[in-house]
């Protein structure tokens, strides 16, 4: 399933190298907040609290792609750095809860042993809502009844599996998110090919409701007047909301400057995210950091404030990586190729 990695986070960070002026001032603007980035460094899952490196327990060879923290409980998602860029079967991904370890194919329910004749699709997003821990994905369905498909879905919650659907119309999973204690998983369905087209839809639980045709559901998102559906047109490229119990549709800003690759829902306000600007709502920033440190991989909002971790862009990208509060440099990181032993990389920001 689906989560926006751009091209860039392939690029991979070794040795942490924050200045203490840096530290200074990370410790200014966060006060009220804890910031923390996750990742990899020197082939080692690990994660920095306030420009502060933690290293994960048993993370050797391992990376982390994902941090939650609730309740001053942490939570990792990570997988195996050797399978950092692979594409199903069975990849091997492991959950720390508070420094702890967990092989996901042990935790959750019916997963089976990571390995190339058994097939499972885990997604790369983990859900962490008052104490309860979410995964959504697919198993391979050994010998499928007529009324079965090759893979079954299923979403678990701290480790239970649920059914989602077993049908056998050709269903290709996407996104998924939980929202209201609901869980509503993106699929295509009942594919043809002479035109090329399909049905696009989704599950809300295990009830299916069907939106649009040619289309892929990037995401779901919430605020005050609904629930909605990101989709994009995958023959004409274009993005737009669907308002899934109205069918209101809610455009994108027009005209940007770029392509909108990310976008972050803060209540009632609504980030559009692109390669080095963002709207909120319809005002449109656009980032100009001195230094040229302007290509955004990540964006989270907390209490008004912007976090981003940032490349440098340009025809002379730089060796860093950096971690900004509005336009505020507090984390600096060298940056190497993926191909280096000693891989490292920031994937993940969290503000609690």
């Amino acid at each position: 399933m689906k989560t926006f990695i751009l091209p860039f986070l392939f690029l991979l960070i070794s040795i942490v190298s924050c200045k203490q002026d840096n530290d200074e001032l990370l410790e200014k603007n966060t006060t009220s907040v804890d910031l923390y980035v996750a990742g990899v460094e020197n082939n080692q899952a690990c994660y920095w609290k306030n420009g502060q490196k933690i290293i994960l327990p048993n993370g050797t060879g391992l990376y982390a792609m994902q941090i939650i923290v609730e309740n001053n409980n942490v939570y990792v998602y990570g997988g195996m750095t050797s399978e950092f860029a692979n594409i199903p079967p069975s990849k091997h991904l492991y959950l720390w809860k508070n420094g702890t370890r967990y092989n996901l194919d042990e935790y959750l329910q019916d997963v089976p042993d990571p390995d190339p004749n058994n097939y499972f699709d885990i997604s790369s997003r983990m859900v962490v809502e008052n104490g309860n821990v979410y995964f959504c994905g697919s198993l391979r369905n050994p010998n499928p009844l007529p009324n079965q498909g090759p893979n079954t879905f299923y979403s678990w919650k701290n480790g239970i599996k649920t059914m989602i659907s077993d049908s056998n119309e050709g269903l290709i999973s996407g996104t998924y998110a939980l929202i209201n204690n609901d869980i509503y998983l993106s699929i295509r369905k009942n594919q043809q090919y002479n035109p090329i087209t399909w049905e696009t839809g989704f599950y809300k639980n295990s009830t299916y409701f069907p939106l649009t045709n040619d289309s892929h559901i990037l995401d779901f998102y919430k605020d005050s007047t609904g629930i909605y559906a990101y989709i994009r047109n995958i023959l004409t490229g274009e993005k737009y909301f669907k308002n899934i119990q109205t069918n209101a549709i809610l455009s994108l800003p027009s005209n940007p400057p770029g392509e909108i690759t990310l976008v972050v829902w803060d209540n009632n306000d609504k980030y559009y995210i692109g390669d080095n600007f963002y709207y909120k709502n319809s005002t449109l920033i656009q980032l100009n950091d001195p230094n040229g440190y302007n290509k955004i991989a990540r964006f989270n909002i907390k209490n008004n404030q912007i976090y981003t971790i940032r490349y440098k862009d340009g025809s002379n990208p730089s060796p860093f990586a950096k971690v900004f509060i509005n336009d505020t440099e507090v984390q600096s990181q060298p940056i190497m190729g993926v191909s280096d032993p000693n891989v490292g990389g920031i994937l993940s920001i969290f503000i609690d």
